[in-house]
C-alpha cells in the first residue's frame, strides 16, 4: 500500500534576517518576491541566480534557502533540497516548516526513520506553537506513515488516534487507518473507518477502493464489484481495482471476467514496475535530462498528467543548469 507524501501549506515568513530591516521597503526583500514569481513562471535560471545573489548579499537569512529547496524538491533534485533546507535550519533551527520540509525529503528518498526524527522536531521547536491544528495533524499523519512503512504498526496507529483527537473529521486520516485494518485483516474496524473517509470524501479514489477491498475480504463481492468499478472507470491505471475486481468475479462464479480483470492487473504491473525503474534511474541521476524525458513519456502513457509535467519541468530544469 503507496501512503502519499504531504505537501506543506505553512507558507509564512520568517524575520530571521533582522527585524530591524523595513521589509515593506526592503530592496533585497522585493528581489525575493521577484525570485519567486520567476518560480511560478518556470524562469528557473533565473530565480536560482537571483537567490544566490541573495544569499551572498544577505549569508545569514534563512527565506532564500527556503525557496531554493523547494525548488531543487519540486523538480525531483532531493539531494540538493537537502543541502538548502539544512543550511536554513542551520541559520534559524526554529523556521517555521523548515524540519517538516526535512522530513519529507527523507520520506520521499524512503528514509523514513530519518523522517519520524525531523518532523517531531517540527512538533516540538519553539516554532511548534506557531503550528496551526491543520499543521500538527499533517506534520502527525506523515509520522504515522511513516511507522506504516517501517512495520510499526501500534506506533502508527498511537499517532494516528491523536491526530482523530485533533480533528475528527480529517479524511486522509480516516483512509490510512482503513487501510492499516485491513493489512492487520481487522475488517470490521477497517469497514468502519472507510466508510467514514468515503463519506468526508466521496471523490476520492483511494478510499473507495479500500471499501471495495474491504467488502471482497468479507466475502460481498456484489458490493466489492461496485466500488471496484468505479475505482477502475475513474483511474485506468489501478492494478490492485483489477485484481480484487478479477477476485470478486471469480467468486461470484464468472471465471471468464475474472481471468480479463487479472490478466489486465497483471499487465498493468509489469508497466508499473518498468515505470518504477524509470522513476528510480531519474532519482539517481537528477541532471541527466534524458532520463526526466524518458520518464515523462512513460507516465504520459499510462495518463499520468500530473506526474509527466514534473518530469518534464525536472528535464527543462536539467537544461537551464546546463547553460548556466
Amino acid at each position: 500500500m503507496v501512503y502519499s507524501c504531504q505537501s506543506d501549506s505553512r507558507s509564512k515568513k520568517n524575520t530571521s534576517y533582522g527585524t530591524s530591516i523595513d521589509k515593506r521597503r526592503s530592496t533585497i526583500m522585493l528581489d525575493l518576491i521577484r525570485a519567486e514569481e520567476m518560480v511560478a513562471a518556470g524562469e528557473l535560471r533565473q530565480a536560482l541566480g537571483l537567490i544566490d545573489e541573495l544569499v551572498s548579499k544577505k549569508p545569514q537569512w534563512a527565506d532564500p534557502y527556503l525557496l531554493k529547496g523547494n525548488i531543487f524538491t519540486t523538480v525531483g533534485q532531493h539531494d540538493k533540497a537537502k543541502s538548502a533546507y539544512e543550511k536554513l535550519v542551520k541559520i534559524d533551527p526554529d523556521y517555521l516548516s523548515a524540519w517538516f520540509k526535512l522530513g519529507n525529503n527523507a520520506y520521499r528518498k524512503k528514509q523514513y526513520q530519518e523522517a519520524i526524527s525531523f518532523y517531531n522536531q517540527e512538533l516540538t521547536g519553539k516554532q511548534s506553537n506557531a503550528l496551526q491544528s491543520k499543521d500538527k495533524q499533517i506534520t502527525m499523519l506523515q509520522i504515522g506513515r511513516c511507522y506504516m512503512h517501517i512495520g510499526k504498526v501500534d506506533s502508527a496507529l498511537i499517532i494516528y488516534n491523536e491526530c482523530i483527537k485533533i480533528d475528527s473529521l480529517y479524511s486522509e486520516v480516516m483512509g490510512d487507518v482503513a487501510r492499516l485494518h485491513i493489512d492487520n485483516g481487522d475488517y470490521k474496524t477497517a469497514m468502519e473507518f472507510a466508510n467514514k473517509a468515503v463519506a468526508l470524501d466521496e471523490k476520492n479514489i483511494d478510499y473507495k477502493y479500500s471499501l471495495g477491498t474491504v467488502y471482497l475480504k468479507t466475502n460481498q463481492y456484489k458490493q466489492a464489484v461496485t466500488y471496484l468499478q468505479a475505482v477502475a472507470g475513474q483511474r485506468p491505471f489501478y492494478e490492485g481495482a483489477y485484481y480484487n475486481l478479477g477476485q470478486a468475479f471469480i467468486r461470484l462464479g464468472n471465471n471468464n471476467i475474472g481471468s480479463q480483470y487479472l490478466l489486465k492487473a497483471d499487465s498493468i504491473q509489469t508497466l508499473y514496475s518498468s515505470l518504477e525503474n524509470l522513476k528510480l534511474a531519474a532519482d539517481r541521476s537528477p541532471d541527466n535530462q534524458r532520463k526526466w524525458l524518458e520518464l515523462a513519456k512513460a507516465y504520459d502513457s499510462v495518463g499520468m498528467k500530473v506526474e509527466a509535467g514534473q518530469a518534464r519541468f525536472a528535464a527543462q530544469f536539467t537544461n537551464t543548469l546546463k547553460n548556466k
